[in-house]
Parts: structure tokens; C-alpha cells; sequence
């Protein structure tokens, strides 16, 4: 049962919490998609007070329909709701998904979360965050390697190959990330969105993903939640954002993604975390070249 009155305490001695750990209000990137079900009208209007408080600090709630319903990063359900209980049951994948049941439910999936009304609305985005936290395919799960210059290894496997995909909506930054990649002996494709990202791992051979966050349609967790959803050999997704907050990690392991990177891309870091995916040609320690 996640233990919302200690959750309120916390928030309310330190409002900074809302904020996670002190990073700062409303990153573009730091948006969490929910899907609520049932409730009585004044439980949503409360709902959706708590939604628009969100909009001034980090993280941003967004509420998706039930038409998007796979696009949900967090569902909550209303337990008592035999409609919203019967929606559910339809759906076996949410036992893979991070699921909040008000009021509890008998036989509810390993990792999802009870909690028992009053909702704490005003602290929703943290009641989000653990729940999500708590999911078994977060707990216990190391977190994205994030690129370190002090930690960098010269590791080159042999068999890496050199084929590396770039998606990114902004065609600078991709030609920036040529720039950087191609004097190192890389092959680089280039996708402008998560759709044209999925349509092109599953086309042919790809050795490294680097995968902007922030994209119009599929974003860039849920591009690589889908790619690593397909079984066999998948290649491995470096995400690139702008912001490296608590839920961008938790979003990051959720979809399965590899490693992060900030941006601006540092071309060291890149080179430090792409080593260990792909063959680089040239010393590490040279300069990288400047984009033309």
C-alpha cells in the first residue's frame, strides 16, 4: 500500500519535493502521460487541478484517453469502478505497466500499487513517481549509463560494427551528430521521429540507436520501449535529452534504453558511451571535428 499521508508529510515540510530533489521547474522534456479511469466528478475536477498546478513545475502531467492508452506512462484506476475495473481486466499488458488501484484490488499484478482514498491530489506527480519507481521493471534495475569523462574506458569490441541510426526532429542536430560520427569511420542513417526510427530498425541492420526524447507522434521512450519490445537481437538506444531529471531515468529504464546523453552532445561523451557499442575509428583523445 504506498503510504500517501508520509508522502503528504514530506511534501508539505520540504515543497521542493514536487520539484524532485531541487531540479528546476518545467523541463520540456520531464512530462508524465497518465490514464486515469472511474472517479466521481469531483475527484476529476480535482484531477485536473492537479494537471494544471503541474504545468509550473517539474514533472508535467499530461492526461492521455483511452484511445492512447499504450502511449500511458502511469495508469490509475478506480477500484471501485466496476467500468473502469472490467477496462482493465481487458487488458492484460497492464500487468507489465505501473498501475495505481484506489480503494485496492484482489489479485492485483506484482508491482502495481494500492492506495486507499482520500487521493492526495495535490501531490499527484509524486504519488506517480513512486509508483512508477516501485514497478518491477524499475526496482532493483540499474539506472542508464550516463557518459562521465573521469570514467571513460577505451573499449572497442571486435565484432561492433560501425552502423549507427540518428533520430532526432531537428535536421542540425543530426548533422551535427554526422559530423561528429562520420570522421570516426561510422555509418550514419538518419530518422526524423520515432515512426521513421521504428521503420528503419526494423529494415535492416542497426548497431546503435541515438534517440532524441523529445519528437513529435512517438516520443523517444516510447519509440524505444518498442524497438526493445521486439525479442531476438535489438540494438542498443542511447537517449539524448535536454534535461537529465529523476523521471527521465525511471522513464529511461522502463523503456529498456541502454544509456543517456545530455544535450548539447559533448563529443567526448558520445565517443566514451558509443565505444562500447560500435567501432570507432581514431584515438578518443583527438579532437572532434567541427561541424562544417
Amino acid at each position: 500500500m504506498l503510504d500517501t499521508h508520509r508522502i503528504a508529510a514530506q511534501a508539505a515540510s520540504a515543497p521542493v519535493l514536487l520539484e524532485l530533489q531541487g531540479h528546476p521547474p518545467a523541463a520540456a522534456g520531464d512530462v508524465v502521460r497518465l490514464l486515469v479511469m472511474g472517479f466521481t466528478d469531483a475527484e476529476r475536477r480535482l484531477l485536473q487541478g492537479s494537471v494544471m498546478l503541474s504545468r509550473r513545475r517539474a514533472p508535467q502531467l499530461e492526461l492521455v484517453t483511452e484511445a492512447e492508452a499504450e502511449r500511458a506512462d502511469v495508469f490509475m484506476v478506480d477500484a471501485r469502478d466496476r467500468l473502469a475495473s472490467r477496462w482493465a481486466e481487458g487488458r492484460p499488458w497492464l500487468a507489465d505497466r505501473p498501475v495505481i488501484w484506489v480503494d485496492g484490488r484482489e489479485g492485483a499484478a506484482p508491482g502495481h500499487v494500492q492506495m486507499a482514498r482520500p487521493v492526495q491530489w495535490p501531490i499527484l506527480p509524486m504519488l506517480l513517481f513512486r509508483a512508477m519507481e516501485q514497478h518491477p521493471t524499475v526496482a532493483g534495475k540499474p539506472a542508464p549509463k550516463q557518459a562521465s569523462p573521469a570514467s571513460a574506458q577505451r573499449v572497442r569490441p571486435a565484432e561492433a560494427g560501425r552502423d549507427v541510426l540518428v533520430v532526432d526532429d531537428s535536421m542540425a542536430v543530426r548533422a551535427y551528430l554526422r559530423s561528429l560520427l562520420e570522421p570516426r569511420g561510422i555509418r550514419v542513417a538518419e530518422a526524423d521521429g520515432g515512426e521513421a526510427a521504428l521503420a528503419a530498425t526494423a529494415a535492416g541492420a542497426v548497431d546503435c540507436v541515438l534517440m532524441d526524447v523529445l519528437m513529435p507522434g512517438i516520443d523517444g521512450f516510447e519509440a524505444c520501449r518498442r524497438i526493445k519490445g521486439r525479442g531476438g537481437l535489438v540494438p542498443p538506444v542511447v537517449m539524448l535529452t535536454s534535461k537529465s531529471s529523476p523521471f527521465n531515468l525511471v522513464r529511461g529504464k522502463m523503456a529498456g534504453c541502454d544509456a543517456y546523453l545530455t544535450k548539447p552532445v559533448d563529443p567526448a561523451q558520445l565517443f566514451q558511451v558509443l565505444q562500447a557499442f560500435v567501432r570507432l575509428d581514431l584515438d578518443l583523445t583527438q579532437p572532434a571535428p567541427l561541424p562544417a
